[in-house]
């Protein structure tokens, strides 16, 4: 599973636009990484408010998305950290191999399941292995 957040993510935030539109090159590099890690997509970014999941399936389609959207997290009280609502939604979902691909560290304990992307490039071809890393642990 990724936890995907799309600001410093899919889109870059750039200094004149402040929140840019999604990034193809950075939406090929998720394909490349839910394909390789047989992994669907939990939206955990602000981009969530007020959307469906059939509507960030939509959204990230048109950008050349090519995987599922299968769930956003929950949206905690104002103020909560991104960390506690992945939390939340893991504690009501069996899931034991994930990944956390954000531009932010406010992670807690799951810091450790964290892709930290530079919010002004976004997700690169760089980033793959990391994640693919922990989403597919070694066979013991």
């Amino acid at each position: 599973m990724i936890f995907l957040d799309i600001d410093g993510v899919l889109a870059p935030i750039r200094q004149w636009d402040r929140y840019g539109d999604l990034e193809p090159a950075c939406v090929q590099v998720l394909n490349e990484i839910v394909t390789r890690g047989k992994a669907d997509v939990v939206v955990s970014s602000t981009w969530r408010y007020g959307k469906t999941v059939a509507e960030l399936q939509t959204l990230l389609e048109a950008a050349g998305f090519t995987g599922a959207v299968v769930d956003k997290t929950p949206t905690g009280p104002l103020g909560a950290d991104r960390g506690a609502e992945i939390a939340e939604w893991l504690a009501e979902n069996s899931v034991d191999d994930y990944v956390i691909i954000d531009d932010h560290v406010d992670m807690g304990e799951l810091r450790a399941r964290l892709v930290l992307t530079h919010p002004g490039r976004g997700l690169q071809p760089a980033d793959v292995r990391r994640a693919l890393a922990l989403l597919m642990p070694p066979i013991t």
